[in-house]
């Protein structure tokens, strides 16, 4: 068998691990609902649809509501995504095959199949649209990042001061979505009896219970980005009106979903000091990287990585929820990094500052001590 039809073949498998799952959960799903107006191909497409936008395309619905399109999508199904592409591209290789080569080649096909279900999804159905065009570039990226991972073949050599600076971004970055993490699961156990009431609300039977935990649990990255917002002082939304922020709560109703129960009743000053936090670690990474190579030069490449990765995150995880209501959910595009990166900024300007006051005072001890007799 040849390298290109190995390669096809898990690439087929990768899409099924993720697909077949989801397929049986929308027919139980669609089975115990009932429809008088449903189809048999109802479960079908929506199975696709979720398989989309676990990839991050979103959907653009048509009809009696037409306007309507779901683009925030869930950044925890990547998750599920990689461990599918990584045990079907570790499989390719252990049969032989060139891993740099088949890699290259796995994306290209998992796109291609991407696109193939995304045209099925769209003309199959005059309900819900896929921008078709846009499935092959952003599957394709997806998988070759997620191959190269798993096949370990990032370059491995001895790393410059842009790569060790923007490793300095990305580890300062994960440890706010860390602390974020800890704010929000605190925030859900003050707020349990809200969340079991919104889950009341709900009643979503066994099938519908199971289905909301998977989709609540894919989501709590975006709410995590979200609570960095809110800590940081740039606020987070729920509908184009509002605003959650420590000094700013603009908010006249939430959904009914549990997880959003963690939402803060009204103004939380205190909340401020994740702000403080994100000073302080732009102090460290100024102090960190100027004590290892002697220049300012490596801090600005480092908050410049910082700020991409915020710009980044802060595209993936908001979005409009289908309803025209819920417009702008999550942190603001341009609000969240631009708080973010200023208050990074801030910690390395006072670091700088310390530096210099340091030096002047040495200087000035040194000239002190030439001058006494």
């Amino acid at each position: 068998m040849s390298a290109i039809a190995l390669t096809f073949k898990q690439v087929v498998r990768s899409v099924v691990l993720i697909l077949l799952p989801i397929a049986f959960i929308s027919l139980i799903v669609w089975a115990t609902a009932g429809s008088s107006q449903g189809s048999t191909s109802d479960p079908i497409f929506a199975s696709l649809w979720i398989w989309l936008t676990s990839h991050q395309i979103p959907l653009y619905i048509e009809g009696s509501m037409a306007g309507a399109k779901l683009t925030l999508l869930p950044l925890g199904a990547l998750a599920l995504i990689f461990f599918a592409i990584r045990s079907s591209y570790l499989r390719l290789i252990s049969k032989g095959v060139n891993p740099r080569t088949s890699a290259l080649i796995f994306a290209l096909l998992y796109g291609l199949v991407a696109s193939f279900l995304s045209v099925i999804a769209t003309f199959g159905n005059s309900v819900v649209e896929v921008r078709w065009y846009l499935v092959f570039p952003i599957t394709c990226i997806i998988a070759l990042a997620f191959t190269l991972i798993s096949g370990q073949l990032l370059p491995k050599r001895q790393r410059s001061e842009w790569e060790i600076a923007g490793a300095w971004a990305g580890a300062g970055m994960a440890l706010l979505l860390a602390l974020s993490t800890l704010v929000l699961l605190s925030s859900l156990i003050f707020h349990f009896r809200v969340v079991m009431d919104l889950t009341t609300v709900i009643a979503p039977g066994i099938f519908g219970g199971l289905a909301l935990i998977v989709i609540q649990v894919l989501y709590l990255p975006n709410l995590i980005v979200a609570t960095l917002g809110y800590i940081s002082g740039a606020g987070a939304h729920l509908g184009a009106d509002s605003i959650v922020a420590p000094f700013v709560h603009q908010l006249d109703q939430i959904p009914a979903i549990p997880l959003l129960g963690a939402l803060p009743r009204g103004l939380f000053p205190f909340a401020i000091l994740g702000a403080v936090t994100v000073v302080a670690l732009g102090f460290f990474i100024h102090l960190k990287l100027h004590q290892r190579f002697g220049s300012d030069r490596a801090p600005a490449i480092s908050l410049a990585f910082f700020a991409g990765l915020s710009l980044i995150l802060a595209l993936l995880s908001s979005g409009q929820l289908v309803s025209a209501a819920l417009s702008q959910v999550g942190v603001s595009w341009w609000r969240f990094p631009l708080v973010l990166t200023g208050e990074v900024a801030l910690g390395m300007a006072l670091s700088k500052s310390l530096m210099l006051m340091r030096l002047r005072r040495s200087k000035a001890r040194d000239v002190d001590v030439d001058s006494a007799p």
